[in-house]
């Protein structure tokens, strides 16, 4: 109707208009995120626990790698029972705009005068729809991953050191499959496709690595311990493997989930690829706990592909040697004495290490938790007297 009238300077300050109104919209929609709190030092969920290795010479492993150091700070969402649905929105919602930003681009500069056909271009406002889409993936992993957080911490409740029978899977096992299946599942219903793709990815990283940090923060897993948590390591691939083709129940009365696809049953070779990759290293880990001490040095060797004497410290940690035990193992990885004692020594402190480290990431968690609810009574508040 405008171009009836004019496509000159008043058709272009529409335009300015448009472009000033979607942004504003994509702030709004961005806006209904749950927020993001901040978690900083021993809180973070990855943090890595053999820092000191750094001030040890490169033949022990070198410096930690920036990406694994606790000095950052973590930004953590927790996604309150149902909310998901609404990230969900968000995310299908900025999916339609940035293609009818693309589409209204066109047709303004279709329409437009001549002379003003080069000033036309919507592309930053596109950008900023799929910039909202992917922090709400972001949101969407960050929240999952808080889902599991309590499964996560009773792994290191648990003395595995004195497990002596291995049984079924580990009732964290069926806690996790509790919270990941339902929310997978309803965020496969409302997203696209290839977004949902992305989450699996991201999540499936996410939660792998997880999953090997808190592995190799635990005090001593004993023979039977990695017997057990080698078990739980399968099933938990088995759940991870099926993520990208689950289905709720069409028959279920229950509400319950069931790991089938309505097109496929197979999941997507490259997401397989990395699942098996990502889960490799925790499995590799346990089978070289379970290892026998005199074994363990040609074992490492063969089946640990560019392993440091770093690598190694973490086996035998979790194996519950001491330092004399692990200087004699580090001189014959092939250390000379001096460093092999050293080595030893931040090894030996280890154990302490880790339970200051679950204490401070517990207390990290608990206080995310609690201002997150705190929030959310205060924005129930606020919309109570609007």
């Amino acid at each position: 109707r405008c171009t009836v009238l004019t496509q000159g300077k008043t058709f272009f300050a529409l335009y300015m208009a448009f472009k000033d109104t979607l942004r504003k919209y994509a702030s709004v929609l961005e806006d209904k995120f749950p927020q993001a709190l901040n978690i900083t030092g021993a809180a973070i969920g990855g943090i890595n626990i053999n820092v000191n290795v750094a001030s040890l010479p490169s033949s022990f492993g070198g410096r930690v790698d920036s990406r694994d150091s606790s000095s950052g700070v973590a930004r953590v969402v927790n996604i309150p029972p149902g909310e998901e649905v609404t990230v969900c929105h968000v995310i299908d919602t900025c999916e339609y705009c940035a293609d009818t930003v693309e589409a209204l681009e066109d047709l303004i500069r279709d329409k437009i005068h001549e002379k003003l056909k080069e000033k036309i271009d919507m592309s930053e406002e596109q950008e900023t729809f799929h910039d909202v889409t992917a922090k709400g993936i972001r949101v969407l992993v960050s929240g999952l991953e808080q889902r599991i957080e309590p499964a996560l911490k009773e792994i290191s409740k648990k003395d595995w050191g004195s497990l002596d029978v291995v049984g079924e899977e580990s009732a964290y096992v069926r806690s996790m499959h509790d919270a990941i299946a339902p929310f997978v599942e309803t965020v496969q219903g409302l997203i696209p496709s290839s977004y949902f793709r992305n989450f699996c990815d991201k999540f499936a990283a996410a939660f792998t690595s997880s999953y090997y940090n808190t592995l190799i923060r635990q005090k001593r897993i004993s023979e039977s311990g990695t017997q057990q948590l080698l078990l739980d390591v399968y099933n938990l691939k088995t759940l991870l493997l099926k993520l990208p083709v689950i289905e709720k129940s069409k028959s279920s009365t229950d509400g319950s989930v069931d790991l089938k696809s309505p097109g496929s049953t197979i999941p997507p070779a490259m997401y397989t690829k990395m699942v098996t990759k990502q889960f490799a290293k925790s499995e590799l880990l346990l089978k070289l706990v379970g290892t026998p001490p005199e074994l363990l040095i040609d074992v490492f060797k063969a089946q640990w592909s560019g392993g440091t004497a770093a690598n190694l410290q973490t086996v035998m940690n979790l194996k519950g040697m001491n330092r004399k035990e692990q200087t004699a193992m580090l001189e014959s990885f092939g250390l000379d004495s001096e460093t092999a004692q050293r080595g030893a020594a931040v090894g030996s402190t280890s154990s302490t290490v880790t339970e200051h480290v679950q204490i401070l990431q517990e207390k990290g968690n608990d206080v995310a938790a609690n201002l997150s609810q705190m929030r959310q009574k205060v924005d129930d508040f606020r919309k109570a007297f609007r």
